[in-house]
């Protein structure tokens, strides 16, 4: 086997021979602040004397990040919706909802209706079951 010895040399760039093109670097550009993120959960304050309010949630599920519910009012069905998530317990002010006593009132929470019936007292307290089921909690 023969070997044949050999030398690198450093390179000194490209010389004057080459017909490439020198592509120079873009100029530095000034340095940009850092992007801070966005926060996962953001609290609102809430009125709590909001004359048009009448859904307020009273306790979110435990193990859970925070829960809400909507609800709507159909005067012309004279139905309430609710829908919930990770709720353990909400109340309705019926003094706040233009509901018709003498009409069945209809109320459905989480896609399941049923009928709702004037009390003596306009706040109704709702709690989930461990079966899944809300009931009317008694003040």
């Amino acid at each position: 086997m023969l070997l044949i010895p050999t030398a690198c040399h450093k390179s000194e760039g490209p010389s004057k021979t080459d017909d490439a093109p020198v592509v120079k670097s873009p100029p530095a550009q000034s340095p940009q602040p850092p992007i801070e993120p966005s926060p996962t959960r953001v609290d609102i304050d809430v009125v709590a004397d909001d004359p048009d309010r009448w859904l307020f949630v009273e306790k979110p599920a435990d193990r859970s990040k925070g829960g809400w519910a909507t609800g709507s009012f159909d005067p012309e069905r004279n139905k309430l919706t609710i829908r919930t998530k990770d709720v353990e317990r909400f109340a309705i002010d019926t003094s706040r909802i233009r509901i018709d006593w003498k009409r069945l009132v209809i109320l459905g929470i989480d896609g399941k209706n049923s009928e709702l019936r004037k009390r003596d007292f306009d706040l109704f307290h709702f709690a989930l079951t461990d079966h899944g089921e809300w009931i009317v909690v008694e003040p």
